[in-house]
């Protein structure tokens, strides 16, 4: 009984999450690990497809290879676990201060490099 109830809540909120972005005027912003297990990298490709279909094009989708569920190093098959990588937080700051106007707490250097909609990064 339980797990169908949860199967239920899952797919719903799935529903929900798309009702909404066809609705929506806001930025998006897309990080995946390539090796998350816990949310597949496929699902972020949908959701990209998704929003490229209704029309939102203020999306951007940034993969990191050899990243799971935490952006930290994991396997395809194995979760590892630990701190999230400091590039992928200079990443998330440097998205976030280009559409909000966030004013650096210091002088940062990152070696990622993103485009709209899609991008892999090789770190």
């Amino acid at each position: 009984m339980f797990c169908r109830i949860w199967v239920k809540s899952y797919y719903d909120v799935q529903q929900a999450t798309v009702d909404i972005i066809g609705k929506g005027s806001s930025s998006i912003l897309i990080l995946q690990g390539e090796n998350d297990i816990q949310t597949p990298i496929q699902q972020a490709f949908l959701l990209q497809q998704k929003l490229t279909d209704v029309g939102h094009f203020d999306h951007i989708s940034i993969t990191y290879p050899n990243l799971g569920h935490s952006f930290y190093s994991s396997s395809q098959w194995q979760t590892g676990i630990g701190s999230i990588q400091q590039y992928v937080l200079k990443d998330l700051y440097a998205l976030l201060e280009s559409h909000n106007g966030f004013t650096p707490l210091m002088t940062t250097s990152s070696s990622s490099f993103y485009t709209p909609n899609t991008t892999k990064l090789n770190h």
